[in-house]
C-alpha cells in the first residue's frame, strides 16, 4: 500500500476514536490532538493543537501534569495515573463536552522518536467519572476498601455467592483469581508503609486497566486482592491473569520520586462440580497462590478439579 494512503487511514481511524489521544512534547505543547469523539463524556481538544499546556490549564494542574510526564520519560515506561479537572477551568473555546468536576484516567507513553530534538510522549486520557461514582456508592453502602477505593472482602464475598449460584443454577463459569503482591513486607521494610499503600493503590489502579468494571475485584485483606472472572473459559482467564501480571510488572510505581519494582503471584480457581460453596472456592484459589510462591513467584497457577494444574 502507498505510504501516505497509510497515515491518512492511520489519522482517520484515531479521529473515530471516543477517547482522546494527544502527542505531547517533554515542554507541554500539544503537537496533535487526535480522537474525543464522544461528546457526552469529552470536550472538543481540537483547540489544544500547537498550545503548551499551561497557556490553557491552571498553573498547578500544568505542574501536576508536566511532573507525568518528566516521570514518563525517566522511566522510559506506561504511566498511569488518575485526576481531577473542572471543564470550566480550562481555557479554550469552544468547549461543549460535559460541566463541572470531571474524573479522568490518563495512559502516558514515552515515544522513541523526537520532535525537532525534544522528547514526546503520547497520552490516552479516558473519562472515569462514572467508575467513581459507582466508587462512591460502594462506598456509600460500606463495602469499599478505603485504601485502594476498591470493592472489600465483605462485598466480594457476597457477590461470589451470588455469581456461584448462578454457576449451579445456569452452568455459567466462575473463576477466582487471588493475588498476592510478592515480598509486600521487604518493601515495606525498605521504603516504609506509606510506599506500601501507594504499591496498593497503584496496583488497584492496574487491575482496573487490565480488567474493567465488568468484573467483580476486591482488597481481600493486607496485600492479597481477589477478583471473580464470569462467563470466561479457563484459558481466556489465564491468558488474562499473565496480562495481569505483566502488566504490574510492567506499571511505573513511584513513590516520593523513586521507581520501585513490583511483581505479583495469582492463584486461579475454576468453580466446578466439586465447588460445594464460595469457602471451597476461595480455598482452591489460596492452594494455588501457595504454589504459584513455593515455584518461584510472579507466575499464575491454577488449580482445577481438586488439583494443581
Amino acid at each position: 500500500m502507498d505510504s501516505s494512503f497509510l497515515t491518512d487511514l492511520s489519522l482517520s481511524l484515531f479521529n473515530t476514536i471516543p477517547d482522546p489521544f494527544f502527542i505531547i512534547t517533554e515542554e507541554g505543547t500539544y503537537l496533535e490532538v487526535l480522537g474525543g469523539t464522544e461528546r457526552t463524556l469529552y470536550d472538543d481538544g481540537k483547540p489544544m493543537k500547537g498550545k503548551n499546556i499551561y497557556q490553557f490549564m491552571e498553573k498547578a494542574f500544568a505542574d501536576f501534569f508536566m511532573q507525568k510526564i518528566r516521570e514518563t520519560l525517566s522511566g522510559n515506561i506506561l504511566n498511569c495515573f488518575e485526576y481531577q479537572l473542572a471543564t470550566d477551568k480550562v481555557d479554550l473555546p469552544q468547549f461543549n463536552g460535559p460541566g463541572g468536576m470531571q474524573w479522568f484516567e490518563a495512559r502516558m507513553y514515552p515515544m522513541p522518536n523526537t520532535y525537532q530534538g525534544h522528547r514526546v510522549v503520547t497520552a490516552m486520557i479516558i473519562n472515569i467519572t462514572e467508575r467513581k461514582e459507582m466508587q462512591q456508592q460502594l462506598r456509600d453502602l460500606s463495602y469499599l476498601d478505603p485504601l485502594t477505593s476498591l470493592a472489600n472482602r465483605r462485598y466480594f464475598m457476597e457477590r461470589i455467592a451470588e455469581e456461584l449460584e448462578e454457576h449451579y443454577a445456569k452452568g455459567t463459569s466462575v473463576h477466582v483469581l487471588l493475588c498476592d503482591i510478592d515480598h509486600f513486607k521487604l518493601v515495606n521494610d525498605l521504603y516504609g508503609h506509606l510506599a506500601g499503600d501507594a504499591i496498593l493503590k497503584g496496583f488497584a489502579s492496574v487491575v482496573h486497566q487490565v480488567l474493567k468494571l465488568t468484573h467483580t475485584i476486591a482488597r481481600f485483606g493486607g496485600d492479597e486482592f481477589i477478583i471473580s472472572l464470569v462467563g470466561m473459559t479457563t484459558a481466556q482467564v489465564l491468558r488474562k491473569s499473565n496480562e495481569l501480571r505483566l502488566a504490574v510488572q510492567e506499571h511505573l510505581f513511584m513513590h516520593e520520586g523513586v521507581r520501585i519494582p513490583v511483581r505479583i503471584s495469582i492463584g486461579v480457581a475454576a468453580a466446578s462440580s466439586l465447588v460445594e460453596d464460595v469457602d471451597d472456592l476461595v480455598g482452591w484459589a489460596d492452594k494455588a497462590l501457595y504454589e504459584a510462591k513455593k515455584q518461584g513467584r510472579n507466575r499464575v497457577v491454577l488449580f482445577e478439579d481438586g488439583e494443581v494444574l
